[in-house]
Parts: C-alpha cells; sequence; structure tokens
C-alpha cells in the first residue's frame, strides 16, 4: 500500500511510513518476499534500491480477492458478502451503495 502510494520508496521510507516498531530487517524480508512474488520491481540508485509496484493496485486487490473467495470462502462470492453483512462488517450505507450499483448494473444487462 505504501508503495502505490508513494510511487516508488526506498526500504528505508517504507520503514519510516510503516511507524515505530517495524525493524529495517523485518522490512527487507518482506520487500524481498515481495520482489520474489513479482509484486515489487526495483531500481538502483546509487547504492539504495528504490522499489516500485509490478502491478497496479485495482489488479493486485482483484487478485488477492479471487483467493480469498477461493480458499476461504469455497469459490463463493456471496459466502464473503454474507459473512460481512452477519459480522456486521458491512454498515447498512454499504448495503445500499452494493444494491444501487447492482440495480445500474442490471439496468445494464436489461439494455444489451
Amino acid at each position: 500500500r505504501i508503495v502505490w502510494e508513494l510511487g516508488e520508496a526506498s526500504a528505508r521510507q517504507i520503514q519510516e511510513r510503516l511507524g515505530a516498531g517495524r525493524h529495517y530487517n523485518s522490512v527487507m524480508t518482506i520487500i524481498r518476499v515481495l520482489e520474489k512474488k513479482r509484486r515489487l520491481t526495483h531500481r538502483e540508485e546509487g547504492r539504495a534500491h528504490i522499489y516500485r509496484p509490478a502491478e497496479s493496485q485495482a489488479k493486485s486487490r482483484s487478485r488477492v480477492l479471487r483467493e480469498l473467495v477461493k480458499h476461504v470462502f469455497g469459490g463463493s462470492s456471496a459466502s464473503l458478502v454474507m459473512h460481512l453483512a452477519e459480522t456486521g462488517e458491512l454498515t447498512q450505507q454499504d448495503i445500499e451503495d452494493v444494491r444501487r450499483k447492482m440495480s445500474s448494473w442490471s439496468g445494464k444487462e436489461k439494455r444489451r
């Protein structure tokens, strides 16, 4: 998230944005894992590595959400939404926003 917000950042900048208590070595471990998974890439600037996202935030969110639905909710997006509603994670406003969005989608489907 930090690298998306900044566009690109050094490990030290990422560490600073994470706040107190985050050790540099821990941050570097996470960065290495993200690079190995091809979620981050880097360029060299002197001795420092400057990291940037290897994919857009929207693409990453979609990928992570698909994996979550598949592995945690048995492939059922409806189960995810029901869980959010039942646990109070969705506010009444959230539910109304989803209904409004779904209504606009079904209106577009009828016109096709």
